[in-house]
């Protein structure tokens, strides 16, 4: 398989995920280390972004916060950009992104794993499911919704997990006469990232169990959340079906070594224009930088590259 050219395009892709990842943590840090806030605190931003939110919120007669209008942006992007808000500014997105550029294989096995499946209209079936409950007055979108799904496992699972560790591992250098060296750090640690008291939570080990398991499968498929189960994605996918910006493919030039297919994040068929699927690609231009004949090129719907 073709090596990846490193274009001007991936690595803004690639800042924008880390910039709104740590972002995302960095907000979260705020909203745990002052738990009154709960979700409504700085992190609620990523969720006054997210449109399945409002649209639920909506269904289920309640009213929608003017914050949530923010929303109306993601959804105006998406209708001509497509699924760009999935590729380029969800954390959570970002996290599987990194975690599927580690998956490495041999590259059928990765043609395999890129390639479009069936099974990933699950997401759309989950996204109705969503909309009829919270029609009907039951707003359950909160647990696949990627923000929550991830603020929750982050708040009750890797939060604490990561307060426990800390206090273990600094008690037992205090524990061993190091306390002098060690202790000054704890407590900047406790004062601007960790909490004084290690938060506990019913049900946090069979969520951080589930959030593992989420974080596996991307060793399976890439972004396996992205492309099977997260209801916001099917939602975005939906209404960026025909977007503005589009990959288009050179016949000429293309040799269908499949490259492009191994290397996609979103089971989108980018082998060629008749195959790609726009309401699964996520708009990360990996098919375009793997391309050895540059045949793949990504861009406004009537102009030619």
């Amino acid at each position: 398989m073709a090596d990846q050219r490193i274009t001007v395009t991936l690595w803004l892709r690639r800042l924008s995920q880390t910039v709104f990842l740590l972002l995302f943590i960095y907000l979260f840090l705020i909203t745990a280390y002052h738990p009154e806030n709960g979700t409504g605190g700085p992190v609620s931003f990523f969720f006054n972004l997210d449109p399945l939110i409002m649209i639920t919120l909506w269904l289920g007669g309640h009213a929608v916060a003017s914050a949530l209008l923010l929303s109306f942006l993601t959804l105006a992007v998406t209708l001509l950009f497509g699924r760009f808000f999935c590729g380029w500014v969800c954390p959570f997105g970002g996290l599987h992104t990194l975690l599927t550029s580690w998956r490495k294989g041999k590259k059928k096995e990765l043609v395999s794993a890129g390639a479009y499946s069936p099974w990933q209209k699950a997401k759309y079936y989950i996204l109705v499911f969503f909309l009829v409950a919270a029609f009907f007055g039951a707003n359950v979108a909160g647990w696949l919704d990627p923000f929550s799904f991830f603020y929750r496992a982050m708040a009750t699972a890797v939060y604490p997990a990561i307060n426990a560790g800390a206090a273990g591992i600094f008690n037992f250098f205090y524990d061993h006469h190091m306390g002098a060296v060690t202790e000054p750090i704890y407590r900047g640690l406790k004062q601007y990232v960790l909490t004084f008291e290690a938060p506990r939570f019913y049900w946090g080990s069979l969520i951080g169990v589930l959030f593992g398991i989420v974080i596996a499968l991307n060793f399976f498929k890439s972004r396996f959340w992205c492309r099977f189960i997260c209801p916001l994605g099917g939602l975005l996918g939906i209404i960026g079906k025909n977007p503005a910006v589009r990959v288009t493919v050179d016949a000429d030039k293309c040799k269908n070594c499949l490259d492009c297919v191994a290397v996609c994040q979103g089971g989108a068929e980018p082998r060629s224009t008749k195959s790609w699927k726009p309401s699964e690609c996520v708009y990360c231009y990996s098919c375009e930088s793997s391309c050895p004949e540059n045949a793949i090129s990504i861009t406004m719907k009537g102009v030619k590259s």
